[in-house]
């Protein structure tokens, strides 16, 4: 398996446990990451924090995901396979532990199952267009 074809969703979860076992960082999710003060119309700041850092980050990741599923050539049921698996071990690691039972986290898993299943269901499309039945 090339470093290429690991699920993104993986880099994602090191990365969150990076920041969670980060001792620099007091509070890292509540952490401003950008701030826009007076960049909007109505003159109100807009924050954003690592927690929205992480779920922005999650979406980019869920859009690459789909776009290597659905371009692929070679069909390798190897990665969706192991996007199921990082999404139990998001599923596993939500429920068990404390740091990650929080809304951020939860979006992750659900992005996570998306990605496996969504994965699956494009190998399967593709894989019913290339069978011919009847001839």
């Amino acid at each position: 398996m090339r470093l290429l074809s690991i699920t993104t969703f993986f880099w994602v979860l090191l990365g969150y446990l990076l920041v969670v076992y980060s001792d620099k960082i007091p509070a890292p999710f509540k952490t401003k990451v950008l701030d826009f003060n007076y960049v909007l119309y109505t003159h109100k700041t807009l924050q954003i924090t690592v927690d929205n850092a992480f779920i922005y980050v999650g979406l980019f990741c869920l859009l690459i995901e789909i776009y290597k599923a659905a371009t692929t050539k070679n069909f390798n049921s190897l990665e969706s396979l192991f996007s199921i698996v990082v999404a139990i071990i998001y599923l596993i690691l939500f429920i068990t532990t404390k740091f990650a039972h929080n809304s951020t986290f939860l979006m992750l898993t659900v992005m996570a199952f998306i990605d496996g299943l969504g994965g699956f269901i494009i190998e399967l499309n593709a894989a019913h267009r290339d069978v011919i039945f009847g001839k």
